[in-house]
């Protein structure tokens, strides 16, 4: 039989309903509902940067019915590859194969592709169980995941930008750094970034 949890949270009863009083605030759950949102928008451009851009790296042009992929190198260099080094088990985890493929092609870190399980993890939550993350004195937002997110994010966006750079694509602009060049979905993510922290409380939690 399973135990039953102590009642609030095992603290003494005043101690507790402070604590909920406080994560009530309507300050507080607007900070909360906040940074639930920009997690949320990081979480789907990672999403896009990792597992589209792989995708569209082995783009061999179009037609009429839309893009062309050249499915035979991308089965090999991404999926199949993915699941001989340990990364997956399976043809559907094309996410995390993506990740590996970043990883092989030095834009991001080992840790980094495993961080984003966890990510995606604190997501899931997020979506889930947002309630819980409001009302709830000992279940707290993970500014640190936040913060991994962005930077692994960044380095991904960096990489797809050398890409561009090394066929050529930046020609017009002369010489330039790969830090000279900011995508626009960066440029709006690091304005909701500069809102939140507007937010005396944000920048409290």
């Amino acid at each position: 039989m399973a135990e039953l949890p102590e009642p609030f949270g095992g603290r003494p009863r005043e101690e507790y309903e402070q604590l909920l009083l406080a994560k009530l605030q309507p300050a507080v759950i607007r900070s909360t509902l906040s940074f639930a949102g920009l997690y949320q928008m990081t979480h789907e451009m990672l999403k896009q940067t990792v597992l589209d851009g792989v995708r569209d790296f082995y783009c061999t042009g179009f037609n009429a019915n839309g893009f062309i992929f050249d499915e035979i190198s991308y089965q090999g260099n991404v999926i199949d590859a993915a699941r001989s080094e340990g990364w997956i088990k399976n043809n559907k985890q094309v996410f995390a194969a993506s990740a590996a493929w970043l990883v092989r092609m030095e834009a991001i870190s080992t840790e980094q592709a495993k961080r984003l399980k966890d990510i995606y993890g604190h997501r899931h939550e997020l979506t889930h169980e947002l309630a819980s993350f409001i009302v709830d004195p000992d279940r707290n937002l993970d500014a640190q995941m936040f913060v991994d997110a962005v930077a692994i994010l960044r380095d991904v966006h960096r990489f797809w930008v050398s890409v561009e750079r090394d066929i050529g694509m930046f020609e017009h602009l002369g010489d330039i750094s790969l830090d000279e060049v900011t995508p626009s979905s960066l440029m709006l993510l690091q304005s909701c970034i500069d809102a939140y922290l507007e937010d005396p409380q944000a920048q409290g939690s």
